[in-house]
């Protein structure tokens, strides 16, 4: 039994976890190539026309796994944190799956919600593992592990002891749009080219995160901008970072919304500088690497008017 991972969207965010549920089941898993221009645009043409870069990008995956395993995995994630629900696309990713193409294989929905917190959905994973051959045992064992990875997901410590000096750019963006090289055009290398050091959401400790986040004049109900959303407003407000980059997708709601947000909140704080970076299916590398260099610039410049004296102030200590 082979059993197809696509390398898209929210496997940045637990694929190992789901990986290593089906070592534990006995089957084999198969994750997609990394991402190519080939990926989205053969998913761009068959995923509908309204929908985000991301689910393009998994769509794009998904026809790739076609031909190749005899079932996807593709979780319903309804909440990872409790009190919040998911973006609607997560809860509806199975659905649009299926509805690819006539000839796709099995997909596997089993549901993941992080805000039950008595874990009434960790029967479908069992369910599900028995479906894929796994025995009473191996089934048990799977979904206890994949229930204690989830658990501490959030739990484990980070390191944010920065260290003093030098340009730091915070990166505020989906996982699965950040950390996928083809997807964001090498932002995260562009950014180090420029002799600047990127800083991304995940480097900051949750609680710190969320503890900021309901700080905002409107309360966010979805777990991952959420995370987004206080990972910025911690940066400013700690002055950890020199600029923040935004990074959303085109077609993006909770993006859109969380953007202005943001956009509002740091203005009236009179914090660091934030640009927004929008990415589709259209976007050129030459568009990107001028906004960053303009950017990263812009930032060495204010770096080096803060830390030289005024006239006024040399002639006065003299």
């Amino acid at each position: 039994m082979r059993v197809g991972i696509p390398r898209a969207m929210l496997y940045h965010h637990y694929g190992e976890y789901w990986l290593q549920f089906l070592e534990t089941v006995g089957v084999e898993a198969v994750v997609s190539e990394e991402t190519t221009g080939n990926t989205i645009t053969t998913g761009a043409v068959h995923a509908d026309n309204e929908t985000c870069l991301p689910v393009k990008v998994f769509s794009g995956h998904m026809l790739w796994l076609k031909e190749r395993v005899d079932v996807v995995l593709v979780p319903r994630v309804v909440s990872e944190e409790y009190g919040m629900c998911a973006c609607p696309k997560f809860m509806g990713l199975p659905d649009l799956a299926r509805s690819l193409t006539p000839d796709m294989p099995p997909v596997l929905a089993p549901r993941l919600d992080m805000g039950d917190r008595r874990y009434l959905w960790a029967r479908e994973w069992y369910d599900t593992a028995r479906a894929l051959g796994g025995s009473w045992l191996s089934s048990v064992s799977a979904v206890s592990g994949l229930l204690q990875n989830l658990y501490h997901h959030h739990k484990s410590l980070v390191d944010e002891s920065y260290e003093k000096g030098g340009l730091r750019v915070g990166v505020a963006g989906h996982v699965y749009n950040v950390y996928d090289s083809r997807v964001s055009m090498g932002m995260l290398d562009r950014i180090r080219k420029l002799g600047a050091t990127p800083v991304t959401i995940d480097e900051v400790q949750h609680n710190n995160a969320l503890a900021n986040a309901r700080t905002l004049s409107r309360e966010i109900f979805w777990g991952f901008e959420s995370k987004l959303a206080g990972s910025v407003l911690h940066w400013s407000r700690t002055a950890s970072v020199s600029g923040i980059l935004y990074v959303t997708s085109f077609a993006c709601g909770p993006g859109s919304m969380v953007g202005a947000l943001l956009e509002d909140q740091l203005d009236r704080e009179r914090s660091v500088p934030l640009m927004t970076i929008t990415l589709d299916e259209h976007a050129a590398e030459a568009g990107l690497v001028t906004r960053l260099e303009a950017f990263v610039d812009m930032l060495k410049y204010a770096s080096r008017a803060h830390a030289t004296p005024s006239a006024d102030g040399a002639s006065g200590g003299a």
